[in-house]
């Protein structure tokens, strides 16, 4: 009977998703191990072709998903309940948006945030003069735009169509295919749904390895300089091995449990080391910089937004712009995925809103701080980060600029755990994600196998471990690039599908008043399947 049990609380592996995204994804990362000199040559080149020929693309559904999702937040479908009339949020509003931010920025935003700066001071857009103080009035500029509204907005789509999928539509399935039903339909259930949620594994795979692929090395070198010795690829390896060794076990013991509290202490944490910065750095000079910043990106939106220079040929919004709004489409379907998990009880509107805006000042707030700062190193204390960064790449910017705080014998191990703590959430829920998706369906108190939650933390240390040893910021943004092409499809099909379910759903019965599930008309998929309808409160990744 405890038998019987067990095998209830553990979903079915969808076996062609699980072994199609996984062999793919072997046939893509393997040949960087084995052949690192010949792979990075080739990497360079496809990199170059596919940015410099779709950028248009990239660019446009980024800026489409940010206008559709505020439109859908500020519409009349904005007060549709995700969940019953009466439901209540599952958690305060300070630890959802605490999750939210952790779970999709990581310690990625704390890299970028120190470093690219130095990247757009030495090489501005626009052909602004390198090292100007025009080049310093977009060092800040440049970054809060591409951690800003249109990445949010990018989430946004995916996370607002499967908690309608989930909460509202009520259907226990954790794989994105059958949330593009609404418009390609029972076609979802054959192999156009099942290349749909393998394409969609692989881009995840891509985008966390992207993340892994820089955070990793800026771990290894802090403590490598911390303790004394040397880094080497040998110990970048061996603190990705480490590290996929903690997410591994965490993934196998259960993903959600405590991942609340794990959000809450790291934002405690990252506002201590915010407010130290802040503090004993330059503060008025911070402020200043981040506000001129500020009002440029707000002045400029509209043409960063689609600046592709075909005639200058620079480069810059291929190597910067089109690679982020890649990485955000390779993360976006996890990101809508975990989402779900902690948005029952919330309206569209709070879920968009808090995502487009909150989220994007919590992003501005580290390029305030640890931009401001390295910004100031560089123009005001003769700090050459530049060298530095030519040197011993990022990793050693973020090491050097770290020394150069008071006190930085106690900061840095701070910091290297705050790191972990904020990599590690991501990645967790990430390998379990993938696990789930892999999956038939996720019922009620129902959890992946846990040698597949296991197996995609090894894939991901696998992806990860391939990048490190090609080496250069080029592999580490093809990973992104190209395993999310056919993602950027698939957020389009969503939208599309969540704006005929609403419509079929509710139709001109919206009024301004808070509408629930338990309002919504019977649909005639509804009525033809009724047996694939379940409970509401769906344990999408729980294991408390």
């Amino acid at each position: 009977m405890e038998e019987v049990n067990q095998q209830n609380k553990t979903a079915k592996i969808n076996l062609p998703v699980f072994w199609g995204s996984a062999i793919i994804c072997v046939l893509f990362y393997a040949p960087m191990v084995i052949f690192q000199a010949e792979a990075k040559g080739i990497i360079d080149k496809l990199m170059f072709v596919i940015t410099h020929s779709t950028d248009w693309l990239w660019e446009g559904v980024a800026f489409g998903a940010l206008v559709f999702s505020l439109w859908l937040a500020l519409s009349r479908y904005g007060n549709i309940k995700l969940g019953d009339r009466d439901e209540k949020p599952e958690f305060s509003t300070f630890t959802w948006i605490a999750m939210m931010f952790c779970g999709a920025s990581g310690a990625g935003l704390v890299y970028w945030a120190m470093v690219e700066p130095i990247f757009y001071l030495q090489g501005p857009p626009f052909g602004i003069k390198p090292m100007s103080p025009e080049s310093g009035s977009w060092a800040l500029a440049y970054g809060i735009f591409h951690w800003g509204f249109s990445a949010w907005g990018t989430f946004a789509i995916p996370a607002v169509a499967f908690s309608y999928m989930f909460y509202v539509r009520k259907r226990p399935y954790l794989y994105p295919s059958y949330a593009c039903r609404g418009l390609l339909g029972d076609s979802v259930d054959g192999w156009v749904g099942k290349v749909i949620d393998v394409m969609v594994i692989i881009g995840m795979v891509g985008g966390c390895a992207t993340a892994l692929g820089v955070v990793v090395p800026m771990i290894s070198k802090i403590t490598a300089d911390y303790m004394g010795m040397p880094d080497s690829t040998g110990v970048q390896i061996g603190v990705a091995i480490v590290f996929a060794m903690m997410y591994g076990y965490s993934c196998y013991q259960g993903l959600y449990s405590g991942i609340a509290k794990l959000a809450d202490y790291n934002t405690y944490l990252t506002f201590v080391i915010l407010a130290f910065v802040l503090i004993v750095g330059p503060t008025a000079f911070m402020f200043s910089l981040f506000g001129e910043n500020v009002g440029m990106m707000f002045q400029n939106f509209i043409r960063m937004s689609f600046y592709t220079d075909p005639l200058g040929k620079s480069g810059f919004p291929q190597d910067w712009t089109v690679f982020y709004w890649a990485w955000w489409f390779a993360w976006a379907m996890y990101v809508g995925l975990f989402f779900t998990r902690i948005s029952r009880g919330r309206t569209i509107r709070e879920l968009i809103i808090n995502m487009i805006v909150t989220c994007t000042a919590g992003s501005a707030l580290f390029y305030l701080v640890f931009g401001s700062y390295s910004v100031d190193l560089i123009m005001n204390q003769g700090i050459d980060l530049g060298a530095i960064l030519k040197q011993s790449g990022g990793p050693g910017v973020i090491s050097a600029t770290l020394k150069t705080l008071p006190f930085s014998g106690l900061v840095i191990p701070i910091f290297i755990v705050v790191m972990l703590i904020s990599q590690a959430t991501g990645v967790d829920a990430m390998a379990y994600t993938m696990s789930a998706m892999a999956c038939f369906e996720i019922k009620d108190k129902q959890e992946p196998p846990k040698w597949s939650r296991v197996f995609w933390a090894a894939m991901l240390l696998f992806a990860t471990i391939a990048l490190l040893l090609v080496g250069g910021m080029k592999v580490v943004q093809l990973s992104s690039v190209l395993t999310s092409v056919p993602v950027l499809f698939i957020t389009i099909i969503l939208a599309i599908s969540l704006l005929k379910w609403i419509q079929e759903d509710f139709g001109e019965r919206l009024q301004p008043q808070v509408l629930g599930s338990d309002d919504r008309k019977m649909s005639q998929e509804d009525i033809a399947k009724p047996q694939r309808v379940d409970k509401p409160a769906v344990n999408v990744g729980s294991s408390s």
